[in-house]
């Protein structure tokens, strides 16, 4: 027999659950915010120094498409770090930052400040982890520094479209993400859900802002295949522009309107 713990959540305590979170961060000072934020930023680097591992490990010995499965399930470990252990990443906030706007608890002015910090905190953190990740790889015999052409290719291959359209889906399913993990009533499967959803944006190839900005920055500062500063700025600019509209519109207002204006 079930007890009550164990059933799922109803959708209106989900979103009452996200809505008191959300208020909690707009009661921080700018200060927590943007060092929970830098530390979120490293700590998702690790998928990346996971990735470039496997790849390492494996390149010369599978085809290109199992290397890209086998990479693709290392994609989740920085994001557990990061969302099991409470930091703050823009694209969980691009959806739960918006709740108390819609509800006009909070004011718009007041999402683009808790937007501008966590966003920068988490660039800061991507940045820095992608500095001493670079500098690792030189002086290591652990990784080959080849795999950072092989994601600066992989980063740069779309078009500007077909990058805005896969930044999309990822905002969209990092929402969703939020919103499984918080009816979920254990660690384990919070665990499970993350492992699973960030899987599918490693597999899909989709432009996560955050853990791609530690890759896009690897390629920059560890190869001399071409990668520049205009590189970069596109990538982040199209993937930021996409998850804060895949996150904000798909699933923070539709989940919104339907269950607060639901009689």
């Amino acid at each position: 027999m079930s007890s009550e713990s164990d059933r799922p959540k109803r959708d209106r305590e989900i979103l009452q659950e996200q809505m008191d979170a959300s208020l909690h961060e707009y009661e921080r000072d700018n200060r927590s915010l943007l060092l929970s934020s830098i530390a979120a930023g490293l700590e998702i680097g690790f998928s990346f120094f996971l990735m470039a591992s496997l790849y390492t490990h494996f390149h010369n010995l599978v085809g290109d498409d199992l290397l890209h499965f086998i990479i693709s399930l290392s994609y989740p470990i920085g994001f557990v770090m990061v969302i099991i252990g409470r930091a703050d990443l823009f694209t969980e906030h691009t959806t739960l930052a918006i709740l108390p706007v819609l509800d006009r608890k909070q004011r718009w002015g007041d999402l683009g400040r808790i937007w501008s910090v966590i966003y920068c905190g988490n660039i800061l953190g991507a940045l820095v982890f992608s500095l001493i990740f670079v500098r690792f790889v030189a002086l290591s015999q652990h990784i080959d520094g080849a795999a950072f052409d092989y994601y600066s290719d992989k980063m740069t291959a779309d078009s500007n479209a077909g990058l805005l359209l896969g930044a999309i889906f990822a905002g969209w399913l990092m929402g969703l993400l939020g919103w499984v993990v918080t009816s979920s009533t254990d660690t384990i499967g919070r665990i499970v859900v993350i492992t699973v959803i960030t899987f599918v944006i490693g597999l899909g190839g989709l432009a996560h802002c955050i853990a791609g900005a530690v890759a896009i920055f690897s390629a920059w500062f560890g190869t001399d295949n071409g990668v520049g500063p205009m590189d970069v700025l596109r990538f982040l600019s199209l993937a930021t522009v996409g998850n804060a509209v895949g996150g904000s519109v798909f699933v923070g207002l539709l989940k919104y309107g339907y269950i607060a204006n639901r009689r």
